[in-house]
C-alpha cells in the first residue's frame, strides 16, 4: 500500500507503515512509522486473550492506505488498513519538524480510500467503497464520525469546493455528483456525459471541474450547473488526475495517469477558452517501471512514484515542465530521488495489495475491468461505423 501527495511546503510519501515528509527540494524533514496494533475487540483473537488464552495470530501491521494533510491546522490524517483513522499533529521548532499523536484512533466501518480536508470546519471528508463520512479528526465534537452521502457504485474521486459549499464525487459508473455541504442530502446536480468510469476529478478556479475517464476523454465542467463546457480526447483510458495552474495564465497543466502502466498523458486546459485547450506529447517512463502515483507542485514540477516490475521496489522520479516546449524534462539529479531511495530501501510493493483511491484509482482487478470495458467500447464504435 502506498500514497504520494504534494503540498505547498511538503512532498509526503507513504509505503506500508512508513510516512516520510520531504521538503519541496527533496530533503528529508521527518518520518512517522505507524505502530502495529492488536486485533480489535470482538475478533476471535481478542476473545481468546480475554479468556486467558494466547491468540494464535500476530497483530496485523497497520499499513497506510491514504492520507491527507491540512496546512492551516498542521494535522495529518492517515487511513489505515485496520479500518481506522489515525491523526498526527505536526510541530516546527528550531527548524526541525516533529509530530505527536492527536487523540484516539477513529474506527471506520470500512477502509477509507479517499480523503479531503474541510479546513474551516476542522473536519476531513473520507469515502470508502460507496459512502462518504465526515470525521472530526481534531476531536472537538462528541460525534467522531457521521455519514453524509452515498453512491450506488464505487466512489473513485472526491473534491471539496474552495468555498466549502459543495462536495463533488465520481464513481465507477459514469456519474459525477455535486452535493451541497454540509446538507449533503441536497443534490445540487449531476455532471453527466462520460461513457465509462470517472477515474479522477479536480476543482479549478472560477467554479470549474476537470474530470478524466475510461472513455478516453478529459472534460471541463461548470460543476455548479452540471454543464460540460469543453472536452479533449485522450489516447488511452485514464485512471488518475493531478492539475496545477500555469502561472500568469488561464491554463491548467493536467497530468493524467494512463491505463498503460508506464505512461502519463499531458494536457493544457484553457478554462476561459476551452476550445483552445490542447493535448501535449505524453511522458513515457522505462518499460521496466509501473507508474503508481503522480503529483504536481505549484512550480509545475512533477513527481512520480513508480515500481520496478521485477524487484517490486519503489522509486521516485522527478521532472520539470517547460512551458515553451510543452513537455516534461527529467531531473535525474533531484535530491528527492536519492533521499527517497534511502528512506524506502527495504520496502517492497505487492500489486495485489493495491486499493483504489483518489490518487491511485487502478487496482489489478479494476485495471482488468477497465481494459475489458475499453474493448467493449471499441467493439461498439466499430459496429456503429459499419
Amino acid at each position: 500500500m502506498y500514497e504520494l501527495k504534494v503540498y505547498s511546503s511538503y512532498i509526503i510519501a507513504a509505503i506500508q507503515d512508513k510516512v516520510v515528509f520531504f521538503s519541496t527540494d527533496g530533503n528529508v524533514l521527518h518520518e512517522i512509522v505507524v505502530q502495529q496494533l492488536p486485533p480489535a475487540e470482538g475478533t476471535a483473537d481478542a476473545g481468546n486473550q480475554q479468556n486467558g488464552k494466547q491468540g494464535t495470530q500476530p497483530p496485523l501491521p497497520a499499513h497506510v492506505v491514504t492520507f491527507e494533510f491540512c496546512p492551516s491546522a498542521n494535522v495529518l490524517a492517515v487511513s489505515l488498513n485496520n479500518k481506522a483513522l489515525q491523526c498526527y499533529e505536526l510541530h516546527q521548532k528550531d527548524g526541525k519538524l516533529s509530530s505527536s499523536l492527536l487523540g484516539d484512533s477513529i474506527p471506520t466501518t470500512r477502509t477509507i480510500v479517499c480523503m479531503k480536508f474541510v479546513p474551516k470546519r476542522n473536519v476531513v471528508i473520507g469515502s470508502d467503497k460507496s459512502d462518504c463520512f465526515e470525521f472530526d479528526v481534531l476531536n472537538k465534537q462528541e460525534q467522531k464520525s457521521k455519514w453524509i452521502l452515498g453512491h450506488m457504485s464505487q466512489i473513485l474521486g472526491l473534491a471539496v469546493s474552495d468555498d466549502e459549499r459543495f462536495i463533488v464525487t465520481c464513481d465507477r459508473d459514469e456519474k459525477i455528483k455535486v452535493s451541497s455541504y454540509p446538507d449533503c442530502h441536497n443534490i445540487e446536480c449531476f455532471c453527466l456525459g462520460h461513457l465509462e468510469y470517472v477515474g479522477g476529478i479536480e476543482i479549478i478556479p472560477t467554479q470549474k471541474l476537470i474530470s478524466v475517464s475510461g472513455d478516453r476523454t478529459l472534460r471541463l465542467w461548470d460543476f455548479a450547473e452540471g454543464k460540460e463546457i469543453g472536452q479533449l480526447s485522450l489516447q488511452d483510458p485514464a485512471v488518475g488526475l493531478s492539475v496545477q495552474r500555469v502561472e500568469q495564465s488561464s491554463e491548467m497543466l493536467c497530468v493524467v495517469r494512463s491505463s498503460v502502466q508506464n505512461k502519463i498523458d499531458v494536457a493544457l486546459v484553457r478554462y476561459e477558452e476551452p476550445n483552445a485547450s490542447l493535448l501535449c506529447d505524453p511522458l513515457t517512463v522505462d518499460e521496466s517501471l509501473s507508474v503508481l502515483s503522480a503529483a504536481l507542485s505549484a512550480s509545475l514540477q512533477l513527481v512520480l512514484l513508480v515500481m520496478e516490475k521485477e524487484s517490486k521496489r519503489a522509486r521516485m522520479l522527478a521532472y520539470d515542465f517547460s512551458v515553451e516546449k510543452r513537455q516534461f524534462i527529467p531531473c535525474a539529479d533531484h535530491s528527492l530521488i536519492k533521499n527517497f531511495d534511502a528512506q524506502f530501501t527495504k520496502q517492497r510493493l505487492s500489486r495485489c495489495g493495491i486499493i483504489p483511491h483518489s490518487s491511485n484509482t487502478a487496482s489489478i482487478t479494476f485495471r482488468s475491468t477497465l481494459n475489458e470495458k475499453s474493448r467493449k467500447s471499441d467493439r461498439k464504435n466499430r459496429n456503429k461505423n459499419c
